[in-house]
């Protein structure tokens, strides 16, 4: 059993063998929502695949209970994902992907592993133009923000487990339809050794060359620290993550470094 709780933040630790959580006393105990590989065909540059039969775990809303109060207040949500080291067919284990409705952004942070962040920017009038792709990459203790008006994904490149937890507002619901319409992302990440192929998705009309970045290590403006697990935020910050349900209110020019 690996302790979690100096990396989230929270009493929790993770059997890496069952790719599970347990909680400690006083959080939310909750089981997660199971993506598997029938319900992510669509997304995959193979749709033939057929194993792992079970690819990532959604932990959603955990939180201590003593927190509970002022989440709410704050109109937000803290969840945990675990996503296993495998390759599906050609491409690296990943997540479907989605949108958000309007232009609600989120917030991610590396608990356990390494991460690589698809974000994209799709034409308004034409989802198959896509207008801008980052990709970011991202170790254990940071923080990935996802950009408003963009969709997402997360790539487990690695031999290990990916373990990541978000902060996102609570007051809408993802939208997956649009990535499945469209087999997945903008590029697919094939796996070359331990490295990423990228391949373009010929199902999109217009595709940019993608934009490599890594996480800020501080974001003094949204209280963010490499070295401080995000869920502390709950202690008397969480106003600063108030970006999250007002994305036009702040800049996110410092989010990032190429």
């Amino acid at each position: 059993m690996i302790d979690l709780n100096k990396l989230v933040g929270l009493d929790i630790k993770f059997d890496e063998k069952e790719c599970k959580l347990s909680f400690g006393k006083g959080l939310t105990v909750r089981e997660p929502a199971v993506r598997t590989i029938g319900q992510m065909r669509e997304v995959l540059a193979d749709e033939k695949v057929s194993e792992p039969e079970e690819l990532y775990y959604m932990y959603r809303d955990v939180y201590r209970l003593k927190d509970d109060a002022i989440i709410k207040q704050h109109k937000l949500r803290f969840d945990i994902t675990i996503i296993k080291p495998a390759i599906l067919g050609k491409e690296f284990m990943k997540t479907a992907g989605h949108y958000h409705p309007k232009d609600y952004p989120e917030l991610y942070e590396v608990v356990y592993g390494e991460a690589l962040c698809l974000q994209q920017r799709r034409d308004a009038n034409d989802f198959r133009k896509i207008k801008e792709v980052i990709v970011v990459k991202a170790r254990q203790g940071q923080k990935i923000v996802c950009l408003p008006n963009f969709g997402h994904i997360l790539i487990n490149a690695g031999d290990k487990p990916l373990i990541t937890s978000n902060w996102v507002s609570s007051e809408f619901s993802s939208e997956y339809q649009l990535y499945k319409q469209s087999k997945g992302a903008a590029y697919y990440a094939f796996a070359k050794g331990k490295e990423a192929d990228w391949q373009r998705n010929n199902f999109y009309t217009e595709i940019p060359k993608i934009k490599f970045v890594t996480p800020a290590d501080d974001i003094a403006a949204f209280g963010l620290k490499s070295d401080s697990p995000m869920y502390s935020l709950v202690e008397g910050l969480l106003g600063k993550i108030d970006f999250l349900n007002h994305p036009d209110k702040y800049k996110y020019d410092n989010a990032f470094r190429k």
